[in-house]
């Protein structure tokens, strides 16, 4: 019986073991993390659904489309892994060139981030009083992170072989550094007006600082990833652990913005009824700004009819009137009466301490109102 030839030979063998593990082998471990995140992802976007249901439609399509770009995201990291380590296993040559799922994947993690900032912009667009220059400069950048994500795809398509697309490595760097950018302005222009914001009074402050620390951590949650990405791209060109990091960035990036979102209401349920975190912006009521009382009081109509247990709160059912306090000044005269005079007929009103009291119709009642 004859021993069957090696599928590989040996020299390309051992090549493709030492290479594995730095390039699919890196994608397939970040790409399994990139699946549990995107079970994250679902279970934000249901929670965002069910306790967000008054959000307008801008948002809830704002949320719709991440959830579908995130989808598609995660569909083509498994196809990626599956035709690379399962299709093509022990296929050396298929391992050279890029297949349609890793090629599309930048620009589908480019949306994602597109989308992300985005929003945060917006909101660093309410809070700095609609100030243009800090969104144009941001707004600048993300259209070039997304021109140069389309650039790669587009090479990537031309250029079939990754040996081919070394030459054009410059394009993803600017591509993260971009990101990297983004990712510290819009962090720094959100601390930076939320502490502007600051009234002085201690409630308010300590709210304004929880919103800071939450700031803060969204930053950093994205930030630490997309800086290693862009310095593994530029210090080793010749593997993909830079993409592998950059699949599970574009499923922090979702998370992020949801998780946002989803903060409202625990910070309402811890008091916050003085802020207004709505779609996009974040408002902060001044209580200096606060009108002043004007002493009205809600009384039920006398000629309105009682109000049930179900229409306690009607409006129709409340009177407004203004609130008279009325003063009732009772005066009596007391005059005390020699006792030669008890002769005279005045002893008739004589109290019995001595103290004579005089008619009714001397006394006076004074009524002031106010």
């Amino acid at each position: 019986m004859t021993s069957s030839q090696p599928l590989v030979p040996p020299a390309i063998a051992a090549l493709v073991a030492d290479e594995l593990p730095n390039t699919f082998g890196a994608w397939l471990i970040c790409a399994s993390v990139g699946c549990m995140l995107f079970g994250l992802t679902t279970h934000q976007t249901y929670r965002y659904f069910r306790l967000y249901p008054e959000d307008g439609p801008k948002l809830k399509l704002l949320v719709f489309a991440l959830l579908i770009l995130d989808t598609l995201h995660t569909v083509t990291n498994i196809h990626l892994c599956y035709y690379y380590l399962v299709i093509n296993y022990l296929k050396p040559s298929a391992l050279g060139s890029g297949v349609w799922s890793l090629r599309i994947s930048i620009t589908e993690t480019a949306l994602v981030m597109l989308v992300s900032h985005g929003f945060f912009l917006r909101r660093i667009f309410l809070l700095g009083e609609r100030k243009i220059l800090p969104v144009l400069i941001i707004g600048i950048l993300m259209v070039s992170e997304l021109a140069f994500a389309i650039a790669v795809t587009v090479m990537t398509f031309v250029l079939v072989s990754f040996e081919a697309f070394k030459t054009h490595m410059w394009m993803i760097w600017v591509m993260l550094a971009n990101a990297v950018v983004i990712d510290l302005l819009v962090t720094n222009c959100l601390i930076f007006y939320l502490w502007r914001s600051r009234t002085g009074f201690k409630r308010t402050d300590n709210l304004l600082d929880v919103l800071m620390v939450y700031t803060i951590n969204t930053g950093l949650s994205t930030s630490l990833l997309t800086l290693p990405a862009m310095i593994c791209a530029i210090i080793m060109p010749d593997n993909l652990i830079w993409s592998a990091i950059y699949v599970i960035a574009s499923k922090m990036y979702a998370n992020s913005l949801l998780a946002v979102l989803n903060s409202r209401r625990s910070l309402i349920d811890k008091g916050m009824e003085g802020f207004e975190t709505g779609s996009f912006g974040l408002q902060v009521m001044d209580p200096r700004e606060l009108r002043p009382l004007d002493f009205k009081t809600p009384l039920h109509s006398p000629a309105a009819p009682p109000m049930s247990a179900a229409g306690a709160n009607t409006p129709s059912n409340l009177k407004v009137v203004d609130t008279v306090i009325d003063i009732k000044v009772t005066t009596e005269t007391f005059v005390d009466i020699p006792a030669s005079h008890h002769g005279h007929g005045l002893g008739r009103g004589r109290n019995e301490d001595g103290a004579a009291r005089l008619p009714d119709d001397d006394r006076s009642d004074d009524r002031d109102s106010l």
